[in-house]
């Protein structure tokens, strides 16, 4: 894997702010951001899944999707519409998820979502960022834990 500043610089500021937390730690990650036609939200979130676990600590498939909103757009001539002159309006939810900061699972997660979304041109955002992951020693007996509230999942 090619050294990128970028990647180097959020792994040490990851480690730098590890040093102060004592019930979690930070790790560098690629944070997604999928638009998405209500066709494709179950398919998208899915074949992502399917290929990259979509891991959290001790979990794995996480991600978020928002209710509806609208995106829109207008198709312009070498699209496969065409150039149709308006601007579309389409019902659209948003699927966040991260990826531990990994070239190759990021690589595998975009083609994925290229594959399986009925967009030719998927929008996608990627950026940097930290995610925490849980001590799991430490707060077993944190009365706010759903566990200890007699909550279940």
């Amino acid at each position: 894997m090619q050294t990128n500043p970028l990647i180097d610089n959020m792994r040490d500021a990851c480690t730098d702010i590890n040093k102060r937390l004592h019930s979690c730690s930070l790790i560098a990650i690629w944070f997604v951001r999928v638009e998405l036609a209500q066709r494709d939200d179950e398919r998208v979130r899915e074949s992502v899944a399917n290929a990259v676990a979509l891991e959290y600590g001790s979990y794995n498939r996480v991600a978020f999707e928002s209710s509806a909103g609208v995106q829109y757009f207008c198709p312009q001539q070498h699209s496969k519409s065409g150039d149709i002159q308006r601007t579309v309006e389409m019902p659209t939810r948003i699927l966040t998820f991260s990826i531990v900061k990994d070239t190759d699972k990021l690589a595998k997660a975009i083609e994925a979502i290229r594959e399986s979304h009925s967009y030719e041109e998927p929008v996608i955002y990627i950026s940097e960022g930290m995610a925490s992951r849980a001590d799991y020693s430490t707060d077993r007996d944190n009365p706010n834990r759903w566990w200890n509230r007699g909550f279940d999942i």
